[in-house]
């Protein structure tokens, strides 16, 4: 996916440190950025946002953002191994999360907002869940999922 952000930095650095994803080889853009790799695949593309945005439009077209939030995004979801370490990880850096174990599925789910307001969701097995440390997601929205997997 690529984000498009005033926060190239703090961008790099949140996908980098939550993700464990890796700076990697960009191909030469007429525009700043950054790609991220898991392994030798890049996953996360950083397009820079700057007063100057004529080269970046021209390559990948207009766009109506001010770098925040997910437009017609909810979330993102990456299936995941290691939840205590991420919850370790989360907890040490100093980032807000919130959690919950969905019934029926089987599904720990872990829920993070990068420096831009895009909603990350990290999904690990149950059987790796030993509680919640972020805070508990609502149970409203508990009951709407139970709901959906049914």
């Amino acid at each position: 996916f690529t984000l498009r952000t005033r926060k190239p930095a703090e961008t790099v650095r949140f996908y980098t440190d939550v993700l464990g994803v890796k700076e990697g080889w960009r191909p030469p853009f007429r525009f700043p950025g950054h790609w991220l790799y898991q392994g030798e695949v890049p996953i996360v593309h950083i397009i820079t946002i700057t007063d100057n945005e004529n080269e970046v439009r021209g390559y990948v077209g207009e766009r109506e953002s001010d770098g925040q939030g997910s437009g017609s995004v909810d979330h993102i979801a990456f299936r995941c191994q290691g939840l205590v370490a991420y919850q370790d990880r989360l907890v040490e850096l100093g980032y807000t999360f919130h959690e919950r174990v969905v019934p029926k599925l089987d599904q720990h789910q872990l829920f993070v907002k990068d420096p831009n307001g895009v909603t990350l969701e990290l999904v690990f097995d149950a059987v790796e869940s030993k509680g919640i440390r972020g805070g508990e997601m609502p149970q409203s929205q508990m009951k709407t999922d139970a709901t959906a997997a049914e």
